[in-house]
């Protein structure tokens, strides 16, 4: 054989074997985590039999979203968002999750699955982003009513059968979004909550893990007060777990939430936009539970 012949040989065996290795997907670094809705307690009337899965995968660099849903109210608006916390709490889901912290409330920085069931009151939805959600930034998917408070008002006036399709619209999504935090006048403190269908914590997200956790028992910290350090620009989160009625404050940052009576978990999440050291405290008390670095 001629060395033409070898040389254009071995150059055929060199492109198939590059081939073979580009076009194989079994080692595409794809992630897939998934979890099953519950319905919470404070959902509205009528989603008794409410059941479905949410997945998240991550692949290529890439996020893709779905959820799989069956016992909603037939023809009605939906919005789905992903939040970095588990279920359980006060505060189903915890914050919204955002690419850039101290970003947008909108995709693309946040990831919103919008979508009206079918007449038997099931549906599929997808929301896809270029960017990689971080493993363990990912806790849950939390299903709401589309245009939350006025389809709530409407399902508690008519006993769960208005279904809201003259909510339906191009801008259901941003409605929908601020239903959480834009109450108004004198609604109930039960209802903050209301338009909060059911909850599904991702398993396998490993979102527990990455959220530092500080547990008050008898109010003091266990193990002594923690060391949380973080670099300016980033997102400050940790979680607090109690076995009483405590009020959590962070200093320097002025944020506080309540562990409510009986014990519970709280969560926070906000961009590190000062730098320096700051207590977090049970304030009642005076009892510091962990200190705050950020650095530049």
């Amino acid at each position: 054989m001629s060395y033409k012949k070898k040389l254009a040989l071995l150059l055929v065996a060199l492109v198939a074997t590059l081939g073979l290795s580009a076009c194989g997907g079994s080692d595409s670094g794809e992630d897939t985590v998934s979890g099953t809705f519950e319905v919470l307690p404070a959902a509205p009337a009528g989603y008794d039999n409410l059941s479905g899965e949410a997945k998240l995968t991550r692949a290529d660099g890439g996020t893709t979203t779905t959820i799989d849903l069956s016992g909603l109210e037939p023809d009605t608006e939906y919005m789905a968002h992903l939040h970095t916390g588990g279920c359980d709490g006060a505060e189903p889901g915890g914050p919204h999750f955002k690419f850039n912290p101290s970003g947008s409330e909108e995709p693309p920085n946040e990831i919103h699955l919008s979508f009206k069931s079918n007449g038997d009151g099931s549906d599929k939805a997808e929301a896809s982003s270029d960017k990689e959600v971080p493993l363990g930034e990912a806790g849950s998917v939390v299903l709401h009513l589309a245009d939350g408070h006025e389809q709530m008002a409407a399902l508690f006036v008519h006993g769960g059968e208005d279904h809201g399709d003259d909510q339906a619209g191009d801008d259901h999504g941003d409605q929908s979004h601020h239903g959480d935090e834009s109450q108004q006048g004198e609604a109930e403190p039960d209802q903050e909550q209301s338009d909060k269908i059911a909850c599904a914590e991702l398993e396998g997200a490993s979102a527990e893990a990455a959220v530092p956790t500080i547990e008050v028992r008898n109010g003091e910290p266990v193990g002594g007060i923690q060391e949380l350090e973080f670099s300016a620009g980033e997102e400050i989160r940790f979680k607090v777990e109690g076995d009483e009625a405590e009020e959590i404050h962070v200093h320097g940052y002025d944020l506080m939430k309540d562990i409510p009576a009986g014990g519970g978990s709280v969560e926070f999440a906000f961009p590190a936009e000062i730098e320096g050291i700051f207590e977090a405290e049970l304030e009642g008390q005076g009892v510091q539970i962990a200190e705050l670095r950020v650095n530049p």
